[in-house]
């Protein structure tokens, strides 16, 4: 397969446009690789650039996003849902599975984060190279 893409597993990860880094915790247990869930659609939703807790070590990058306040406080990015990058066949119940090209926008609940508030995220890593698909 020439164009196909690894599947997003547990501990794979995803970067936002202000560089932070989250891993994913959220996975469906149905479909695994190497014990490791896949991220299908609708699970990449709503996960917040904030630091792990209890911290991983090492720590990941953090989202740099911060408010326009005299003394900036953070504003992380929260994901939105995915734009591209999901597999036309391999699914779950019907549910596609994301793929190592999956990408999509954020935006920060913060009142007054800087301009822009929105910003994207992508797979950083799949987590995993064995499941492809396209």
């Amino acid at each position: 397969m020439a164009d196909a893409k690894p599947a997003v597993v547990a501990n794979g990860t995803v970067g936002c446009g202000h560089n932070g880094t989250i891993s994913i915790v959220t996975v469906s247990a149905r479909l695994t690789v190497n014990t490791n869930g896949v991220l299908l659609k609708g699970q990449e939703a709503g996960l917040a650039f904030l630091p792990a807790a209890p911290p991983t070590a090492p720590v990941p990058p953090q989202c740099t996003h911060v408010t326009t306040s005299q003394v900036p406080l953070p504003a992380p990015c929260i994901t939105q849902a995915v734009s591209s990058g999901t597999a036309a066949k391999l699914t779950v119940r019907h549910v596609p599975v994301l793929l190592s090209s999956a990408q999509g926008t954020t935006t920060t609940p913060v009142a007054n984060a800087v301009p822009p508030i929105t910003s994207t995220w992508s797979v950083s890593d799949a987590g995993q190279t064995r499941l492809t698909a396209r």
